[in-house]
């Protein structure tokens, strides 16, 4: 991993939450609050709490597993493991999200590859993923 990936690693590992909070309720503003928020890509771990517009009780949502694969000289982000505490919630983050493989942008892919790199599963298109 070079320099500039493992600054970005602990930035993002480091990262206060009340920036994150802040720009992200700038943008969610009249949908929801996002009231917690913690991101380690060490442990491929994504967790937020959201409060809806309208509604009372909190949300939580759990990403887990993140996996970078390669495929036909790109790469893809897979999400192996959603949880929440609701069960539509579960639900919609099952079907929209697990085991989906986002494209990364081409000019990203190398550090995502990087910032993942002990994760990084090797996959050729049809094949079940190495071991």
């Amino acid at each position: 991993m070079n320099y500039k990936a493992k600054l970005i690693k602990i930035v993002l590992n480091k990262m206060p939450v009340k920036p994150i909070l802040w720009g992200a309720n700038k943008k969610l503003k009249g949908i929801a609050k996002l009231t917690d928020f913690s991101f380690n890509i060490d442990d491929s771990r994504l967790y937020v709490q959201v409060i809806l517009a309208g509604e009372e009780e909190v949300l939580d949502v759990l990403l887990e597993e993140f996996t970078i694969i390669n495929v036909d000289g790109g790469c893809r982000l897979v999400i192996q493991h959603v949880k929440s505490n609701r069960i539509w919630l579960d639900t919609v983050l099952n079907k929209a999200i697990l085991g989906r493989e986002f494209p990364v942008p081409e000019a990203q892919a190398e550090l995502v590859q990087q910032l993942f790199e002990s994760k990084n599963v090797e996959q050729d298109e049809g094949k079940e993923p190495a071991d």
